[in-house]
């Protein structure tokens, strides 16, 4: 585990269509000053209005990780939010044109190229980690997720589908979360089924979707000619989101976390019942023995200066 902050090394920029709203998007991510964490600035709002990553924002979780504080909304930033917890980006402003993140290639794997080429950057003050202090257990229409007390970040997730298809019936994967097993989950892409896209597009969702981003299964088989990125790409892309989700929190994680048939809405339950029981101490790693100490949570006022002196999309 890293002892010092991190920030990516220099500009990046990129552009794509929104999963579900279907709209062409451009983004620009632009290195933060220590204690910023995440920030999302909307550049086609005349006066930037932003919002930081934190629990309390999280809103319409239904196919996605959705961000809101009543002036703007940012819309399904899961596979961003898992590249940036696994290269250990902490403060990163997020400048973007339209309400949603792109979908790319429904993976996280472009995000990974991206921070390679670009780099990341050590800062001079010290990471803070949540470290659990008791265990959450969140359990809906046998869906299921439970968070124990751990010195780093282990998922245990199963996905099960009755379904005829038989890679989607029932899938494991025990991960640790590190740089390098990261890389072979975020490959995976995001998936749905045939009979649900009418569903989602007449509820105004899947606008961008196709079978360039998206796994799509019929009945008895997926539509994608390419096949499979991997045998496990169904349970490797649920781990992904989670991971994602986890990182909501506005700091790493260092919890046991098993799951059973997740999703975003019941991986979100969970991260808002850790931040609001404040079932967790805010502990640092010292640099020599990366002996775990406490510390306190950054200062709000200093975050809100740095957006002010930020430069402009």
């Amino acid at each position: 585990m890293q002892v010092f902050q991190r920030t990516i090394a220099k500009e990046i920029t990129f552009s794509g269509i929104g999963l579900h709203t279907g709209k062409k998007v451009n983004v620009k991510l632009l290195p933060a000053p220590p204690d910023t964490g995440i920030v999302f600035v909307r550049t086609d709002i005349s006066n930037l209005p932003s919002i930081k990553v934190s629990p309390k924002y999280l809103s319409k979780l239904y196919y996605a990780t959705n961000l809101s504080n009543g002036e703007i909304s940012v819309q399904t930033v899961e596979h961003l939010m898992a590249a940036l917890s696994a290269f250990g980006i902490d403060n990163l402003f997020v400048y973007l044109d339209s309400e949603e993140l792109p979908i790319l290639d429904g993976s996280s794997a472009p995000y990974v190229y991206l921070f390679e080429d670009s780099g990341v950057k050590e800062q001079k003050k010290k990471r803070k980690y949540l470290k659990l202090t008791k265990e959450i257990s969140i359990e809906h229409d046998n869906k299921r997720i439970k968070a124990e007390p751990f010195e780093e970040l282990i998922i245990d997730n199963t996905i099960s589908f009755d379904h005829t298809y038989k890679k989607i019936r029932y899938q494991r994967l025990v991960y640790s979360h590190n740089l390098e097993n990261f890389k072979e989950i975020s490959k995976a892409r995001t998936f749905c089924f045939y009979h649900e896209v009418e569903a989602l597009r007449a509820a105004g969702l899947a606008r961008g979707g196709s079978l360039e981003n998206a796994i799509v299964i019929d009945k008895y088989d997926i539509l994608n000619e390419s096949g499979l990125r991997m045998e496990n790409e169904f349970v490797a892309h649920k781990t992904l989101d989670l991971v994602g989700d986890l990182y909501i929190l506005g700091y790493p994680l260092l919890a046991k976390v098993t799951a059973y048939r997740t999703g975003h809405a019941l991986n979100a339950t969970l991260v808002k019942t850790i931040y609001q029981e404040k079932a967790y101490e805010v502990v640092e790693l010292e640099a020599k023995s990366q002996k775990i100490t406490t510390s306190l949570l950054g200062n709000e006022e200093a975050y809100r200066k740095t957006l002010r002196e930020s430069p402009a999309f």
